[in-house]
C-alpha cells in the first residue's frame, strides 16, 4: 500500500463529508435556479394576463360606445351588450388580474344533496358454480303426516293350531212345528184319489192325477172253510 493509500484511508471520512458537503451545494443551486425560473415565469404570465385584461376592457368601452352611437341615430346595434355576451366580463377585464394564491383552509362540509332517482337494473350476470353438497340434516323430532297404505303383502305360513275353545252356551229353544206334517216345505198331506184313507205328500198347487183303473183284492176264505 503506498503513502498515498494511507493517507486516504486514515482521512476517508473528511473526504465523505466534503463529498456530501458539495453534493448538497450542488442540489440547493439546482432547486434555486428551479425556483427563480418559475418565479419569472409566473411574472411573465401575470403580466401577459394584465395585457389580455387591458385588450379586453378596451374592447368593451369600444362596443358600448359604438351601441350609444347606433342608437342615438335610431339604429338598432347588432353586437350585444359586453355584458351580457360574456359571462363574469368585469371580472376577466379587471387589472391587474388576481393570480390565485395559497390553498386556504378547508371549509365546513356542505349540505347533502337531494337525492337522485334510482338507477336503470342491471342485467343478470351468469350463473354462479354449484356449490358442493352439504351435510345430511338431523332427523326431525316432529312427525310427518302418515304415508299412503302400501301393497298387501304375501300370506304368511300357517301357525301352530291354537288351544280349544271354551264351551259355547246353550242356544234358545225352537219354534214348534206343525202338527203332524212330516213334508217338506212346498208340500203338503193330501189323500191319493185311488185310497182316500191314505195321506202321501204332494207339491202345492200341483194338477190332480187322471183316476186309473180299480183294482179289486181277491176275497180272502176263511182258514175253516179251506178245509172243509
Amino acid at each position: 500500500m503506498t503513502r498515498a493509500e494511507h493517507a486516504l484511508a486514515r482521512r476517508w471520512r473528511s473526504l465523505a463529508l466534503v463529498c456530501t458537503l458539495v453534493a448538497l451545494a450542488g442540489a440547493v443551486l439546482i432547486i434555486w435556479a428551479r425556483i427563480s425560473t418559475e418565479a419569472s415565469r409566473a411574472d411573465q404570465l401575470a403580466a401577459e394576463a394584465d395585457r389580455r385584461g387591458s385588450a379586453v376592457t378596451t374592447l368593451a368601452t369600444d362596443v358600448r360606445k359604438l351601441r350609444t352611437q347606433i342608437k342615438g341615430e335610431g339604429g338598432t346595434p347588432v353586437a350585444p351588450d359586453p355584458a351580457r355576451a360574456v359571462k363574469g366580463l368585469p371580472d376577466r377585464a379587471r387589472v391587474p388580474v388576481p393570480i390565485p394564491g395559497p390553498r386556504g383552509s378547508q371549509g365546513p362540509p356542505g349540505k347533502p344533496g337531494p337525492t337522485g332517482s334510482s338507477g336503470k337494473s342491471g342485467s343478470p350476470g351468469a350463473s354462479g358454480d354449484d356449490g358442493a353438497a352439504g351435510k345430511d340434516g338431523a332427523d326431525s323430532v316432529v312427525p310427518g303426516p302418515a304415508g299412503p297404505a302400501g301393497p298387501a303383502g304375501p300370506a304368511g305360513p300357517a301357525g301352530p293350531p291354537g288351544a280349544d275353545g271354551a264351551d259355547g252356551r246353550d242356544g234358545t229353544d225352537g219354534a214348534d212345528g206343525r202338527a203332524g206334517q212330516t213334508c217338506p216345505d212346498g208340500y203338503s198331506l193330501q189323500p191319493p184319489p185311488d185310497d182316500p184313507d191314505a195321506l202321501v205328500c204332494r207339491r202345492d198347487g200341483a194338477p190332480a192325477p187322471e183316476p186309473g183303473p180299480t183294482t179289486t183284492q181277491p176275497a180272502i176264505i176263511a182258514p175253516e172253510r179251506r178245509r172243509s
